[in-house]
Parts: C-alpha cells; structure tokens; sequence
C-alpha cells in the first residue's frame, strides 16, 4: 500500500506482479479468512463501466486483514483530504471570500447562507 495506490508483489522474490490506482479500487476488505481487493479498470481517473471488475483473494490472519483494511482507507482519506485542501485554497475560493469586517444578515432569526472561507 502507498500513497499512489497498491501494488501486488511475488512473495520470494518481491517482484512487482501489478499496480492500481485508488481510483481503481471498487471495494476492499474481509472476507470471511481472506483479504478482498475488487478493482475496475479505468481510463485516467475515470473508471470504465462496460468492463468487468477484477477479485483478489489473499490469505492472512484476521489481524492482518484490519491492518490492511485500516491502512488502505488512510490512504484514501488522506488524499481526498489534501484535494479537498487544495480546493478551498485555491484562487477563484479566495475572491469569492466576503470582505473582511462582513456580519452576515440574519433572517429570521437564521444567519444568511453567504460564502464562508474556512
């Protein structure tokens, strides 16, 4: 698991067998004693619908399965956060900001749904 998406190694030699995106994940976790791993394919970030998903089984303890699953929604988290960052600090969030000292008009009883920079 990185920050990139997951990759499948060989288990003696460690060799790269295949790599997928975040984007390509459809579904992880356990499965009754297994770890699951559904991947769609995908052109860019957009997935393809007409064609048909791909299911991993892996063999590990149930310890090893939350950990897997664990880490894998940190990652996915951790980069739908940092887009989501970038969004309100982007330039077109900033001038769309009210100016400074502005109080948002109450109506009735209920402030106004204004712009809010956070």
């Amino acid at each position: 698991v990185h920050e990139d998406g997951i990759s499948v190694l060989e288990f003696s030699s460690m060799r790269l067998l295949v790599s997928y995106g975040h984007h390509n994940l459809m579904t992880f976790g356990g499965c009754r004693d297994d770890f699951m791993l559904v991947v769609g394919q995908s052109i860019g970030n957009s997935p393809i619908k007409d064609k048909p998903t791909e299911k991993h089984l892996f063999a590990m303890a149930k310890p090893k399965i939350l950990e897997m699953t664990l880490l894998i929604a940190s990652y996915i988290n951790s980069v739908h956060q940092q887009k989501a960052a970038a969004h309100h600090l982007s330039a077109p969030a900033l001038l769309s900001a009210p100016p400074m000292g502005f109080k948002s008009k109450e109506v009735g009883g209920r402030p106004s749904k204004g712009p809010t920079l956070l």
